[in-house]
């Protein structure tokens, strides 16, 4: 199931199986921020179809929002879930501004290396969080050499859980 095959009837009910299917982590999110709630707030407003339409309809993949772009809406998101933790949202992230500036500072000495032909850089970030410093660096050198070979690699441990690898 996707949200193009939600339907118009029991919309609801296969938003939540929709949902269901979602990891542990992912469903824990929906769980703090009361999703199945909200869900009965917008039936009741009558707005639950047009607002799933319109999710629906909207184009997150890369080619329409910049890795930027899409990394400036995950910490409007973990901003609100640390408001209505009572805690800071800096505890959660590093904002997009300051990746991109210490990236920049970090790789910044290399530049003519980076603009050569036949570049080839592995990056590794053993901290990886959400991947910021790790997508930034990345996008970094794309910037100077389009044709340059990177492999990424990162992990989290959080929570005594290992991430995955990027």
């Amino acid at each position: 199931m996707d949200l193009a095959t939600l339907g118009e009837k029991d919309i609801a009910a296969n938003l939540e199986s929709y949902i269901k299917c979602f990891s542990k982590d992912a469903r824990e999110i929906f769980e703090h921020f009361k999703f199945v709630e909200f869900i009965g707030q917008l039936i009741d407003a009558d707005l639950l179809y047009k607002i799933v339409q319109k999710v629906r309809q909207t184009d997150l993949s890369p080619q329409a929002i910049s890795n930027h772009d899409m990394g400036l809406v995950f910490e409007e998101l973990i901003r609100r879930f640390a408001e209505s933790s009572n805690e800071t949202a800096g505890e959660h992230f590093t904002p997009r501004d300051i990746v991109r500036l210490t990236t920049a500072l970090v790789l910044m000495e290399d530049d003519d290396a980076l603009t050569k032909e036949g570049i080839v850089r592995t990056i590794d970030d053993p901290t990886a969080g959400t991947g910021g410093f790790l997508s930034s660096s990345m996008e970094y050198v794309f910037e100077l050499n389009p044709q340059a070979a990177i492999k990424g690699y990162g992990q989290e441990v959080n929570n005594i859980k290992l991430g995955n690898t990027l």
